[in-house]
């Protein structure tokens, strides 16, 4: 798709499209801004866990935030890279996001922490808020892949999981009740649980436990009377026995995704040895359609990460899970200094703008339903399902990259 030049009038980028920018870029944090920030200790700061190297700044960081705009929320990371293409500034006018070189600028704000993890150092330990919406419980904090040195190599849980106050496996128990805890102390905070975690050895072991803590889950909703609003999500390595997926019958309404990485075969080699040597991509192929049968059509979902391979790819993986039922969920690649990958790898504006406008395609001709509930940090398909990629691109030219 072509992109239409910004006029030297403008000083603005629409939200959506500023999110891709900073997701390429990352940001500078300027000495006003973590001043400013360092009077806000209600917000959410950076834990070790999913964040990218934080490079030239003092004082904490914001774990994301969210870019001013009159239509639905758009939540980005705050990734800091060392570029100095975007900066995150505070001046009379307030906090704002901004491209010096194109005179662009964008007022932002902050996502507040829920009180109760606030003054809760056991829950604390066990939950986080992602995004500003969803309440996050990682288990297992670790991954046999790492074992093996299989590891996806954009993967950074040994390095992160290492340095963390966070509890390293939940039970069914503790996720029911800090479900129960959050939603009964802050309910209009939350739209969706998100259940994720290293992998097991045993595949078929590792799924149903974390079935378990989707039902825990569940259950707490329930009885909060709050399942209309809010849904269960489960990220997880598919089963060796697809039988087992029948299991997630028991979670109502639940969201469940089974994730590629890579559409590209050569590359899901690559990208995810532990995966292509221990299970296969066509395998999780099947085992999505599998998926698909079990949860309903677009409530079944699989996470393509566009950076690591041509944009084309992720965007041809993307419809090929579409027209398969599944939703695709597309995150942008976040460099990260414990992954193997590290710091090798950028993707560029105008690749993530060639994703951004064929996911946006896609969400025009199917019902896709967005994983992420506009919380969705470094991905884009709530924006996509918003219609906030639709039409022309903005090109931001040369003196932007």
């Amino acid at each position: 798709m072509a992109s239409q030049d910004l006029v030297a009038s403008a000083t603005s980028l629409p939200p959506a499209w500023t999110k891709l920018a900073l997701l390429s870029h990352g940001v500078h944090i300027d000495r006003s801004f973590a001043a400013w920030f360092a009077g806000h200790p209600g917000s959410v700061r950076r834990r070790n866990f999913y964040n990218s190297p934080v490079w030239g700044h003092e004082g904490d960081v914001p774990q994301e935030i969210k870019l001013k705009t009159e239509g639905p929320p758009v939540t980005v990371a705050v990734n800091v890279y060392g570029d100095d293409t975007w900066t995150l500034r505070c001046d009379e006018q307030g906090p704002q996001v901004v491209n010096t070189r194109l005179g662009l600028t964008c007022g932002v704000s902050l996502i507040s922490d829920l009180e109760c993890l606030q003054t809760s150092a056991a829950l604390g330990q066990i939950a986080n808020l992602y995004g500003g919406s969803a309440l996050s419980f990682f288990s297992p904090r670790a991954c046999y892949f790492f074992t093996d040195g299989t590891q996806c190599r954009f993967c950074s849980l040994a390095g992160t999981a290492a340095d963390t106050s966070f509890a390293n496996r939940l039970s069914p128990g503790q996720v029911r009740e800090a479900v129960s805890a959050v939603l009964g102390a802050e309910p209009e905070r939350i739209n969706q649980i998100m259940i994720v975690g290293g992998n097991e050895r045993n595949l078929d072991a590792g799924f149903l436990r974390h079935v378990d803590l989707a039902k825990a889950a569940a259950k707490s909703v329930a009885a909060a009377g709050m399942t209309t609003r809010v849904s269960v999500h489960l990220v997880t390595m598919p089963p060796n026995d697809l039988n087992a997926i029948e299991e997630l019958e028991g979670v109502p309404g639940v969201h469940t995704g089974f994730n590629l990485e890579v559409w590209d075969g050569s590359l899901f080699d690559q990208i995810a040895p532990g995966k292509a040597a221990d299970y296969g991509q066509a395998t999780i192929l099947a085992a999505l359609e599998k998926l698909v049968d079990v949860v309903g059509v677009y409530r079944a979902h699989s996470i393509l990460i566009a950076g690591l391979e041509p944009a084309h790819s992720t965007v041809a993986g993307a419809a090929a899970l579409a027209e398969m039922g599944v939703s695709p969920i597309v995150n942008i690649f976040h460099s990260d200094v414990h992954s193997e990958i590290g710091l090798a790898v950028r993707p560029t504006y105008e690749e993530l703008v060639e994703v951004a406008s064929g996911l946006s395609d896609l969400h025009a001709a199917y019902p896709i339903q967005p994983y992420w509930k506009g919380c969705g940090r470094n991905a884009l398909d709530f924006e996509a399902g918003h219609g906030m990629f639709a039409g022309e691109p903005p090109a931001l030219g040369a003196s932007a990259e």
